[in-house]
């Protein structure tokens, strides 16, 4: 239910605001470390681009089909949902791994706790949001084979 909330009535809210927001907020913690270091950018930023670049593909996609094909987007809206919360999560660990990067030049007196940190933010960046891509090609598949059978196939 939450899924079909969320594409049904909550992405398209006034005209998309809430997304675009929420894709400002990722788009400028990448822009603003681009370039910083260079094994933060590729264990952390490269992959939360990919991510979020997978959640625009998947709002365009759900607002050039929803006017007609209803299905479609209503099919999607469980993966919707997953590659959404996966990028949020991605946005959370990124900065949750920059600011153990930043301790650990700081301050390294706790450099156990900061680098289990930025370990288990890898495994994350690494194994987990890259889910963001099945997502967006079950979303991009359609709604036909969700369809497909009848209410007296069941």
């Amino acid at each position: 239910m939450q899924a079909l909330d969320l594409v049904g009535r909550k992405l398209g809210q006034e005209g998309g605001r809430h997304i675009r927001a929420f894709i400002n907020i990722a788009t400028s913690f990448i822009d603003s470390h681009k370039g910083e270091d260079p094994q933060f950018e590729k264990t952390f930023t490269a992959p939360l681009a990919a991510a979020l670049k997978d959640l625009q593909s998947a709002s365009l996609f759900f607002m050039q089909h929803a006017p007609k094909d209803p299905d479609t987007v209503l099919a999607g809206s469980y993966d919707f949902m997953h590659l959404f919360g996966h990028t949020c999560m991605g946005l959370m660990w990124a900065r949750m791994g920059l600011a153990a990067h930043k301790a650990l030049k700081n301050d390294p007196s706790d450099a156990a706790f900061y680098k289990t940190k930025l370990t288990t933010g890898r495994y994350y960046m690494s194994r987990r949001l890259p889910a963001t891509a099945l997502h967006l090609r079950r979303i991009e598949s359609g709604g036909a084979m969700v369809m497909a059978l009848n209410e007296t196939d069941f």
